[in-house]
């Protein structure tokens, strides 16, 4: 056995001593993150969602915001509606995390129509609460059941209380970890569960 063998089997063995290990990246398929428009905002979440090892997807049929140089950080960049990207991309599955971020209701209805009567584990939409509550009254219209617009986090993101495109992205990101753990995203130090997802508390 190599000495690099031997020395990663005793940090496996010491890191348990010590608490649950972290699971590699490279132990589940990559989680996607669809975000539906070419807006500020989406270049830091984009930056963001890579740094968890997720593979992030830009949407937004306006060709000239569509721009590929524009989120270097994107796999693909798609100048399509919400159901043709979809179409193309695959619709989305339980390791799919979805966010509207345009505040136009032509795309962002469609797109959390689509995500909502998904398996998506998380599903977000920019806004104000006044924003909020108007696209609920739409995508009820439109109709989505009560389990199906409870699933929304909107205004999407943890009340972190930055003001910055980058802490933005941070919120969001945040949230749709805890939700895909089952968590609440509140402080450790309240918390009476495991510090990891499985582990012991």
């Amino acid at each position: 056995m190599s000495d690099r063998s031997v020395q990663q089997l005793e940090w496996e063995r010491c890191s348990e001593v010590h608490g649950p290990k972290f699971v590699s990246p490279h132990d589940a398929p990559p989680v996607r993150l669809v975000v539906f428009g070419a807006v500020a905002l989406t270049i830091e979440l984009t930056r963001a969602a890579r740094m968890l090892g997720w593979v992030p997807y830009v949407v937004d049929p306006r060709e000239r915001f569509a721009c590929t140089a524009a989120f270097p950080h994107a796999e693909r960049v798609l100048a399509a509606w919400p159901r043709e990207a979809f179409e193309q991309l695959g619709g989305p599955d339980s390791e799919t995390a979805v966010a509207a971020l345009t505040h136009a209701p032509e795309l962002d209805d469609e797109a959390l129509i689509l995500a909502l009567r998904s398996p998506a584990f998380y599903v977000g939409a920019m806004g104000s609460r006044n924003t909020q509550r108007k696209r609920r009254e739409r995508l009820a219209a439109a109709g989505l059941s009560s389990t199906e617009l409870e699933r929304l986090s909107g205004p999407a993101g943890l009340d972190l209380g930055g003001r910055t495109a980058t802490e933005a992205a941070l919120a969001i990101l945040a949230e749709a970890v805890a939700v895909r753990h089952g968590r609440s995203g509140a402080r450790l130090t309240t918390s009476e569960q495991a510090i990891h997802a499985g582990g012991r508390p």
